[in-house]
């Protein structure tokens, strides 16, 4: 069992999701001296974490030595924030003192299913608040709202040889799913846009996205399937994959889960098999194997962090509770492992990430403040 294999069991195991089978496997390893590293930093710090955890939870008498949770955190050698927030969030937990919110008349609630449409004539449709059934019609394309709120496209009629384009945004604290007009699913995430026609015709399908979305792309081999993300395109016959091509981001990631995909820019060609990714940077592809949990995190309801850095985890929070962050630290060197559920209120989500003791947080109206 390798150190990282070791962590993900030991969390799995306080979320009370292990096997009678993967228990006797921790267990077997406890005193497994070979996940000692204790000369890398993290153990004390971790060791603060899971005191500041076990308080909140009134748990501070049945603790026992830190011999088990100083390996796992020193053989991590990173700071865990230990969002098995299921022994967090599930406990009567006492307030924060690294987490100030000077405004209590304003809580920030998490993101929610919302978007807008703008059709091809520049009519613009609030999604969220817009009536069930048909919205629109569009160049014999009936535009409808699902009884389970989500945007579908159904080609009712011949229509006029003019390509009428829709484009579907997601403002920040949003999300929202759509069927295409070929039927083809697309989940976008917050501060997100896709364009596409309301009909696809001639020899290929093409879509233009702006942000992160997962696509599951119905099959038509004598029309390829298309997705154009800043300075990449993606060519698909039928399969599922998520696009991350933020603007605020440094590179484009590509991860396929199913299929087969071609990616090219303006000098590079690679493609992908499923369980890869395909990481677009200054104009060159790398292919690393894929953390399928991670990428799918968000539209599976939760955020999912693996050795990511402060800057990087700030950003996805705010996108989706629609803050603005600000920094009084220099220091981003820190990272951060672990997860936590999308739908809390943002109090809550930062009192996690400050049990590391190595930042607070400061909450004014819509605006968060990093402090080292």
């Amino acid at each position: 069992m390798t150190k990282q294999e070791y962590i993900i069991l030991y969390q799995k195991s306080l979320q009370g999701k292990c096997t009678p089978e993967e228990i006797e496997n921790l267990n077997a390893y406890e005193d497994d001296f070979e996940l000692i590293e204790s000369t890398k930093p993290g153990g004390e710090q971790a060791e603060r974490i899971f005191l500041q955890i076990m308080e909140t939870a009134g748990e501070r008498k049945r603790i026992k030595p830190f011999a088990l949770w100083t390996k796992i955190a020193a053989a991590a050698a990173i700071l865990v924030f230990i969002v098995s927030a299921i022994f967090y969030f599930n406990t009567n937990h006492k307030s924060n003192k690294n987490v100030v919110v000077l405004n209590h008349a304003k809580t920030i609630k998490p993101g929610s299913d919302k978007a807008i449409l703008t059709l091809g004539n520049g009519q613009q449709v609030v999604l969220n608040t817009a009536a069930k059934g048909q919205i629109a019609s569009e160049n014999g394309t009936a535009i409808n709202k699902t009884a389970d709120g989500t945007l579908a496209y159904d080609v009712t009629s011949e229509a006029s040889e003019e390509v009428v384009f829709n484009t579907v945004s997601i403002p920040r604290g949003g999300q929202y799913s759509l069927v295409l007009p070929d039927g083809s699913k697309v989940w976008l995430n917050a501060a997100s846009s896709i364009r596409f026609p309301t009909r696809f015709s001639g020899n290929s399908r093409e879509v233009e996205l702006d942000g992160e979305a997962y696509f599951e792309v119905a099959k038509n081999k004598q029309m390829p399937f298309y997705v154009k993300a800043e300075d990449m395109k993606l060519k698909v016959l039928g399969t599922h994959f998520n696009i991350m091509a933020y603007k605020d981001e440094a590179f484009i990631k590509t991860t396929l889960l199913e299929g087969k995909v071609m990616l090219t820019s303006a000098s590079a060609v690679t493609y992908l098999k499923p369980g890869e990714e395909g990481v677009l940077y200054e104009n060159r592809f790398t292919v690393n194997k894929a953390d399928i949990e991670q990428t799918m995190a968000w539209k599976n309801g939760y955020f999912l962090f693996n050795e990511e850095n402060l800057s990087s985890v700030m950003r996805k929070i705010s996108r989706w509770y629609d803050i603005d962050i600000v920094y009084n630290t220099h220091n981003n060197k820190l990272s951060y492992t672990g997860s936590v559920s999308k739908f809390k209120d943002i109090s809550e989500v930062l009192k996690v990430l400050s049990l590391t003791g190595t930042v607070k947080f400061k909450i004014a109206e819509r605006r968060v403040t990093v402090i080292n």
